[in-house]
C-alpha cells in the first residue's frame, strides 16, 4: 500500500472522530427538546430503535435508487442520501448522550454527549465490522430514534446550563 493510500485513509478516520462527536454535540445545542426525545428514545432500547428504523431506511435506499436511475438526477441522489445519513447521526445524540451519562454521570451534559459520541464513533472505526456493521447501524438507531422521538408526548425538561 502506499504512503498516500494510508494516510488518506488515517484522515478519513481521524475526521470521523472529530466529526461526529461534534455533530452530537452540535444537534444537543440546536435541538435540545430533539436531543431529549432521542435520549429518551434511546433509553426505550438499542434494539427497537433499529427495528424502528428500517423501515425509514429502506425508504431511503428505495428513494436513492430511483434518483440514480434519472437521468442527470445522480447528485440529487447523493445529496439525498447524505442527508438522511446526516439525520441518522443527529438521532443518534440520544445514544451518545446515553452512554455518556452512563459512563460518566458527574459530568455535564455537554461533557457526557460529547464522550458518548467518542466512544460511539470508535467502536465504529474497528476494522470492516464497524465500516461495514456498526457505522450504518449507528445512522439506522439513529432515525428510528428520530421516528419514535415523533410519538414522544412528553415534555423534555432542559438542563440547566453547567458552569464546569
Amino acid at each position: 500500500m502506499i504512503v498516500s493510500t494510508v494516510l488518506a485513509w488515517l484522515l478519513v478516520a481521524l475526521a470521523f472522530v472529530v466529526a461526529a462527536p461534534a455533530l452530537f454535540m452540535l444537534a444537543n445545542g440546536l435541538w435540545p427538546s430533539l436531543a431529549g426525545k432521542t435520549r429518551r428514545a434511546a433509553d426505550r432500547g438499542v434494539v427497537l430503535c433499529a427495528l424502528t428504523g428500517v423501515l425509514p431506511t429502506i425508504g431511503v435506499i428505495i428513494g436513492v435508487i430511483i434518483l440514480s436511475k434519472l437521468p442527470g438526477a445522480g447528485v440529487l441522489a447523493v445529496l439525498f442520501a447524505g442527508l438522511a445519513i446526516t439525520w441518522g447521526l443527529i438521532g443518534a445524540t440520544g445514544f451518545a448522550a446515553m452512554i455518556g451519562e452512563r459512563l460518566w454521570p458527574d459530568l455535564a451534559s455537554w461533557k457526557q454527549t460529547r464522550n458518548g459520541g467518542l466512544v460511539v464513533i470508535c467502536c465504529a472505526l474497528l476494522p470492516v465490522v464497524g465500516w461495514i456493521v456498526l457505522l450504518p447501524l449507528i445512522a439506522i438507531v439513529g432515525l428510528g430514534a428520530h421516528v419514535l422521538s415523533f410519538f414522544s408526548k412528553a415534555p423534555v425538561a432542559q438542563p440547566a446550563p453547567a458552569l464546569s
